[in-house]
């Protein structure tokens, strides 16, 4: 087994890759949601991240700054997460 069986791969739903495409998004505010990626990637339950209704799978964290709130769904059955909705303030 290989340290890399522990991440969660983060994919970006279309929504989220246009968001971030967005020539009016600052290269430090990308570079703020690349880095929470990552840390999504390490540990899908991040503290601080809340869940969303009754399913504990379905999360949503505040994005580091005030730079806006991300959402995003954990697939347990195929480890990996798909970065569902982010919104930008």
């Amino acid at each position: 087994m290989s340290e890399d069986d522990d991440l969660w791969p983060v994919l970006p739903s279309e929504m989220v890759a246009d968001t971030l495409a967005d020539p009016a998004v600052s290269a430090e505010v990308f570079s703020t949601v690349a880095a929470l990626t990552v840390a999504i990637c390490e540990n899908p339950w991040l503290t601080g991240s809340n869940q969303l209704g009754a399913d504990p799978d379905w999360r949503e964290i505040l994005i580091p700054h005030g730079y806006g709130i991300a959402e995003y769904r954990i697939n347990r059955d195929d480890q990996h997460v798909i970065l569902t909705r982010v919104v930008l303030f």
